[in-house]
C-alpha cells in the first residue's frame, strides 16, 4: 500500500516519531532521510508538527529560524510542547489557570506561521466535558486560528475526558474542532469491544476535524508503534475530510546513515 492510502492524501510524519530527540535533529532527520511505515510506505514531511517528545525550549526565535531554513514546509505546534526550562503538562483542561503558558504558546505559533493547534482535553478529576469544550472555544479566540481537542482512551480508573464512544458524540456534536487521534480509537474498540462506524464516518469526513493522527499499539496502551499489518481504520483515511491533515506518529529510527 502507498503512503496514500488508497487515496490521494499523503500522510505527514509527526516529529513525536523521533521520541525523546532535540527539535532541530528531529527536524533534520524528517527532512533529510525520507519517513515510512511498513504499511503506508514513504510518508511526507511538507507538513511538520512539534510536539511533546521533542527535547528542549521552544520559543519564537527557535520557530523563527525553523521558518527561515525551511521555507517549504508547514509547521504546527501540537499537545504540552515544551515552552519552558522544563517540560510540564499543561491540557486544555489547564485553561484559563495556564493563561501564561498559552500565551507563549501563541507566540511561538504565531512565529511558525501555524495554520491550527492541537491539543489534549485531560484528567477526568481536573475539569468536565464541558468544561473543556468551552476551553477549547476560548483558546481558539487567543489564538486566532483553529484550536482542536484531542480525544483520550480508557482506561482502568476512567483518568482522561473522551474516553468513551459517548463523550466523542458529544465532542462531534457540540461542534468544536478536533483531532482524531485512530490509535486512540482503536484501544477504544478493543476496551468496549465495539467500534462505531457510522460516528467514526461522520468525524473523520467533517470540517470540524482538522488532525488525523495514526500509529499501531495492542489496544492496551499508547504505544505509537509502526503499523505491521492493515489495521480496521485504515478505510477512514480515504473518507477524511478534503482538509483534515493526517500525521503519523509511530515510531522511527533515530540513527543517521
Amino acid at each position: 500500500m502507498s503512503m496514500n492510502c488508497k487515496s490521494d492524501r499523503p500522510v505527514h510524519v509527526s516529529l513525536g516519531a523521533y521520541g525523546r530527540m532535540p527539535h532541530g535533529l528531529a527536524v533534520s532527520k524528517a527532512v533529510h532521510h525520507t519517513p515510512s511505515d511498513p504499511v503506508l510506505g514513504l510518508l511526507s514531511a511538507q507538513r511538520l508538527q512539534l510536539c511533546p517528545q521533542g527535547r528542549g525550549r521552544l520559543d519564537a526565535d527557535f520557530a523563527s529560524e525553523l521558518v527561515k531554513a525551511y521555507p517549504g514546509i508547514e509547521w504546527r505546534l501540537h499537545a504540552n510542547v515544551q515552552l519552558e526550562s522544563a517540560q510540564r503538562v499543561v491540557d486544555l483542561a489547564h485553561w484559563p489557570q495556564e493563561r501564561d503558558w498559552f500565551e507563549r504558546l501563541a507566540r511561538v505559533s504565531a512565529a511558525l506561521k501555524a495554520p491550527a493547534y492541537t491539543a489534549h482535553a485531560g484528567r477526568r478529576d481536573q475539569t468536565t466535558v464541558a468544561q473543556v469544550l468551552r476551553h477549547a472555544r476560548e483558546v481558539e479566540e487567543m489564538l486566532g486560528i483553529p484550536v482542536g481537542v484531542e480525544g483520550h482512551y480508557p482506561t482502568p480508573s476512567g483518568i482522561w475526558l473522551f474516553g468513551c464512544w459517548a463523550e466523542y458524540r458529544t465532542l462531534f456534536e457540540s461542534g468544536v474542532r478536533y483531532a482524531l487521534d485512530l490509535s486512540h480509537l482503536h484501544i477504544l474498540a478493543v476496551q468496549s469491544g465495539r467500534i462505531e462506524w457510522g460516528l467514526l464516518r461522520e468525524m473523520v469526513a467533517s470540517p470540524n476535524c482538522l488532525e488525523i493522527h495514526v500509529s499501531a499499539n495492542d489496544g492496551s496502551a499508547d504505544r505509537h508503534e509502526p503499523l505491521t499489518g492493515p489495521a480496521w481504520w485504515l478505510p477512514l483515511l480515504a473518507e477524511a475530510h478534503p482538509d483534515a491533515v493526517i500525521f503519523y506518529e509511530g515510531k522511527q529510527s533515530v540513527g543517521f546513515h
